[in-house]
């Protein structure tokens, strides 16, 4: 869990948490703010219902679910949600309905049986505020040349399967009035575009860094790149998640604050 003066997230879905809590690969954490409870992602399965029963978070309380990208293992708890009989707000991009692929591996869900019960907020700008100094914002540009997506993803567009650069992904941002904390899923275009990004958009300074940054599969040359950089934004706490990889995880505690 990671508590600002305003804010309090807790993870509810992560390939590795202790127990009494379960694991699986996928990624979902609860944020509470001033009276409000958002859910970014839903992890692969009910895993992060149970997690929150064990923590004592009531997810009726959710209003708004954002989705970062459309893999399994980011929206595939969704369908664990109708049993509550309640229609929540999903602010996600179109392109996130698209089939996805990992090679031939079928990555996405079946949107088709959720279409009806959910209230789906399709976002269009680049910047959309979702509540007070709550914003979505994305995708980043790919501004350097060291970070690309992994070229054995595919999204299906008019039947026919290319080459995915995520162009769904969106990252969550809170203004904490003295810095931002930026929470991402994968961060398939590069954590440091997305920093960058957030930097640029908001013209602030990035405190506390939270989420999956996608290097488990890249070799060290590239870690210590993306890490060496993302020095320069200063950072208060770097805490990573998911598919960071072990490597990244390693460094990043021995650079930085780690939670």
């Amino acid at each position: 869990m990671f508590q600002s003066y305003l804010t309090k997230i807790t993870v509810l879905c992560d390939d590795r948490l202790s127990p009494p809590l379960f694991s699986e690969h996928g990624f979902s954490i609860l944020i509470e703010r001033e009276g409000e409870v958002f859910l970014f992602d839903t992890g692969t399965s009910d895993v992060f219902i149970r997690n929150a029963n064990i923590l004592g978070k009531d997810l009726s309380k959710v209003e708004n679910i954002i989705i970062s990208h459309g893999h399994y293992d980011h929206t595939g708890g969704l369908k664990y949600l109708l049993p509550f009989n309640k229609k929540y707000k999903v602010i996600l991009r179109e392109e996130a309905f698209l089939p996805k692929y990992s090679n031939d591996r079928f990555t996405g869900i079946d949107w088709e049986i959720l279409r009806k019960s959910f209230d789906f907020l399709i976002v269009r700008d680049k910047v959309l505020e979702i509540s007070k100094s709550i914003y979505v914002f994305g995708p980043a540009p790919f501004k350097n040349d060291f970070e690309d997506p992994d070229p054995n993803f595919f999204v299906l567009k008019v039947d026919k399967k290319e080459r995915d650069f995520f162009e769904e992904e969106l990252n969550l941002v809170i203004d904490e009035g003295d810095g931002l904390i930026l929470i991402t899923g994968c961060a398939h275009r590069g954590i440091v575009n997305i920093a960058d990004y957030a930097v640029e958009k908001f013209n602030k300074r990035i405190k506390t860094l939270i989420g999956g940054f996608h290097l488990y599969k890249s070799d060290p040359l590239k870690i210590e790149k993306v890490i060496n950089n993302l020095g320069r934004f200063d950072i208060e706490n770097i805490i990573p998640y998911h598919c960071t990889g072990d490597l990244t995880i390693k460094i990043i505690k021995e650079k930085k604050s780690y939670g």
